[in-house]
């Protein structure tokens, strides 16, 4: 009984299931509401090789991800959002079904906010615009 309480649910399900897990996956959600941004980035993670599922909002992403989220290995959002919630607290709820997701915040604010609370909940950051060397080095360290 001492082995499930000490390992976490998803490094059990790799020792049963390694292909099934989120270090074989080459999935990549993208929460930005930017339309030409978006597109850049797309262009960037797809020609590296990810899988990728966006959204402009959480709403979008959340329906268009389905039951895949435990096969999430990034997600890279926007840190303003429009309307709603920011990407800091959309992330926060979708790493609840992907625990073992990296994450990247994306802000084009020079306020300092988005890097601090992207610290605090031990996310990366990156200043728009982001250059393609910079995202793909983040993507190759896990």
């Amino acid at each position: 009984m001492a082995y499930f309480e000490e390992r976490p649910l998803h490094s059990l399900w790799a020792a049963v299931r390694p292909e099934m897990t989120n270090e074989n996956s080459r999935l990549a959600l993208l929460v930005e509401d930017d339309a030409a941004a978006a597109e850049a980035l797309l262009l960037i993670l797809r020609d590296w090789g990810a899988e990728v599922i966006h959204g402009p909002d959480g709403d979008a992403l959340t329906a268009a991800v389905g039951g895949r989220l435990p096969d999430v290995r990034w997600i890279i959002t926007d840190f303003h959002l429009g309307r709603g919630e920011d990407g800091i607290a959309l992330v926060k709820r979708l790493r609840a079904a992907a625990p073992a997701s990296r994450v990247l915040v994306l802000s084009g604010s020079f306020s300092g906010r988005a890097t601090m609370d992207a610290a605090r909940a031990g996310f990366d950051v990156m200043q728009k615009p982001a250059r393609a060397k910079s995202i793909i080095e983040w993507l190759e360290r896990g």
